[in-house]
């Protein structure tokens, strides 16, 4: 899994991941995520999902983690370029209904 930091302009937080969002990947984004939600100040983070094909439970606690730890301190989560098998699983089980969620464009 490659995980690629990029700070915007508005002080908000870009998370590119490459890579399955499974138990073995979820392995090496966790500690990423520990320390995105340390940090100080605390950013609202957006988590690009363009390059992820693949997400199951491991994934979906791990999204659900940082949401509720960015909720606590008052900032946002959202999800993007969310496509295939991630979309429908988040859709499944209502996730969207909580976190902002856009689907990759259509290409």
């Amino acid at each position: 899994m490659q995980i690629e930091r990029i700070q915007q302009p508005d002080d908000s937080l870009l998370i590119l991941i490459q890579g399955d969002m499974d138990a073995q990947g979820c392995s090496e984004l966790q500690p990423e995520l520990d320390a995105l939600v340390g940090a100080d100040p605390l950013s609202d983070i957006t988590l690009n999902l363009g390059q992820v094909d693949f997400l199951d439970s491991s994934g979906i606690g791990a999204i659900v983690f940082l949401f509720k730890r960015l909720k606590a301190c008052g900032k946002t989560l959202a999800l993007t370029h969310v496509h295939g098998q991630p979309m429908e699983i988040i859709q499944l089980l209502r996730i969207n209904s909580a976190i902002s969620v856009e689907a990759a464009p259509a290409s």
